[in-house]
């Protein structure tokens, strides 16, 4: 019973996929006529043979067709009626299975959260604005956007709030275009768009000024202001490209250049962002073989005691040796490593890198500096204590350097793991103070060791000037609070007695030395060591 049961849900169900929204009625009205008439027929036949077979009569005679007639007039006639009943049963029935499936491409090509046209629709609106282009002599633009920081409201206010704030853009961005404009959403925050109809390029301008101008206003979601911009991308057809695959790649160029030149704006593909693409494409696939082949190297900068001008910390600093631009610094290729998302296999080689050859050297610390999004993946500290055992430095001998995006991007997030980090004995640094927020709160909630007073101090400090006023703070705050002080960025030594005489704790800079080789930092270390030995020892040692 339960088997035959299933098999007749099955039925029903394929039954139901397949009839959709029609008229069911019409459909069941249909079939049974279909089956009548049917079986009227084939009645029919079977009388007919019977006569046939049992009158003496000849088949082609008048006689027999009459006898023939009389005896099944009821029977054509049942079977001429079903069959006029089944062709219009038949005619409703295709006919709604017409509108079904009008209404089922309409819902496939929509998408369900703003009711915009989606990727597949949206194509075949590119194709036929492009069919229209080729035969007329007008031109259309191709717009992509991107919504910025979007990511980062979904996650602060919830995705309930970044669903709503999805349709209100839609909402705030349909009041800006024409009737003849097409708007869909390609999916998460991407949008795209169709201008028609333009004459020249400041028309398009001016609609992505409109559009930005709409954004500059915060939306009002559960009694939050929420602010967002749009970064776009414009291709022209068929100045750019007159097919859909290549209009849709160049606009897409266009709009990573307007993120990188530092979003909520627009930009025109130009066909030099083809090659820098080729170029950047090169360097990522360069910088990935350089980190896999252990082609990096790291530099130490040493930093010393103030108060005895001794080496008491490293700090590792990442090079590329690249076969055609030299040594490159870290600031020419991190930044890349982070787009590329590159930056976490970089981040734990330096790590590795540093261990291992701080291993070498006795109670002298390494300190390395952390990217934010390094130190936002949930096994970072999982990994960091991994590579610590692997190597078996001490975690008391490592420092890890952070700026103030790290806690200030997610401040539980950070907090956690760096209460986790500390639990393993690593030291945390607040790199780069006094050039963010420098806040108070930031200092007394996280677990910092040292701070270290960003290098532009230096660069414009005057031993009575506002430079020197900052410094002097900041030394006066971090002692209050039991932070060690390091000052980074001293290049002569009247700084060096300046911030001596304050109390800082910690100098680096070119005047103490350039980032040099791990070689070149034991041979220092040697030499300090020689210089820190009692005469006896000495003796002994000659």
């Amino acid at each position: 019973m339960q088997v035959g049961a299933m098999k007749r849900s099955g039925v029903l169900t394929k039954l139901r996929i397949t009839v959709g929204e029609i008229d069911l009625p019409a459909l069941q009205i249909w079939v049974v006529a279909n089956f009548v008439s049917m079986a009227l027929i084939l009645i029919l036949g079977i009388r007919l043979g019977y006569l046939l077979f049992t009158s003496h009569a000849d088949f082609f005679s008048w006689k027999f067709l009459g006898a023939a007639l009389a005896a099944n007039a009821w029977l054509i006639a049942a079977a001429v009626l079903a069959r006029i009943i089944m062709v219009g049963m038949a005619y409703r029935v295709v006919g709604a299975l017409r509108s079904s499936e009008a209404r089922a491409r309409q819902v496939a090509g929509r998408d369900v959260l703003s009711g915009l046209p989606n990727r597949f629709l949206f194509n075949e609106l590119v194709d036929a604005e492009i069919a229209r282009c080729r035969r007329g002599r007008h031109q259309f633009a191709l717009f992509y956007l991107d919504l910025d920081h979007f990511k980062q409201a979904n996650d602060t206010f919830g995705h309930d709030v970044g669903d709503r704030l999805i349709v209100a853009f839609t909402r705030r961005l349909a009041q800006v275009l024409r009737a003849c404009d097409h708007f869909a959403r390609l999916g998460g925050d991407e949008f795209a768009l169709i201008q028609a109809d333009v004459i020249e390029p400041r028309d398009c301008a001016r609609l992505a000024q409109r559009i930005l101008d709409a954004m500059s206003v915060p939306f009002e979601i559960n009694n939050q202001q929420i602010f967002i911009g749009v970064s776009m991308g414009i291709a022209l057809c068929p100045q750019n490209a007159s097919d859909r695959q290549e209009l849709m790649r160049l606009a897409d160029l266009a709009l990573y250049r307007s993120k990188q030149a530092g979003r909520n704006r627009f930009a025109f593909f130009e066909a030099k962002m083809g090659e820098e693409l080729r170029m950047r494409q090169s360097a990522e696939d360069e910088l990935r073989a350089a980190i896999e082949n252990d082609e990096l190297q790291l530099l130490y900068q040493p930093i010393l005691a103030a108060e005895d001008g001794k080496i008491i910390c490293v700090e590792a600093l990442a090079r590329w040796q690249h076969r055609t631009y030299g040594l490159l610094s870290a600031d020419s290729f991190i930044p890349l490593a982070e787009e590329r998302g590159l930056i976490v296999a970089l981040g734990e080689w330096a790590l590795r890198r540093a261990c291992t050859e701080a291993k070498l050297w006795t109670d002298v610390k390494v300190a390395i500096n952390v990217s934010p999004i390094q130190f936002r993946q949930k096994d970072f500290v999982a990994s960091v204590d991994r590579i610590l055992t692997e190597t078996g430095l001490d975690p008391q001998r490592v420092e890890f350097e952070l700026t103030e995006g790290v806690v200030i991007a997610d401040a539980d997030l950070a907090e956690r793991a760096m209460i986790d980090l500390r639990a393993l004995g690593v030291r945390m640094v607040l790199d780069d103070f006094g050039t963010g927020y420098s806040s108070l709160i930031y200092l007394r909630r996280f677990a910092f060791d040292k701070i270290k007073i960003d290098r532009s101090f230096m660069e414009s400090m005057e031993f009575s000037g506002e430079s020197a006023i900052i410094i002097r703070s900041i030394v006066d705050l971090g002692r209050s609070l039991g932070l060690t002080v390091t000052a980074e960025g001293v290049e002569t030594e009247e700084q060096a007695r300046f911030l001596r005489a304050l109390g800082c704790d910690e100098l680096q800079g070119y005047l103490f030395g350039r980032p040099m080789p791990a070689d070149e930092i034991e041979q220092r270390l040697a030499e300090q060591r020689v210089q820190c030995s009692p005469p006896e020892a000495l003796h002994s040692i000659a």
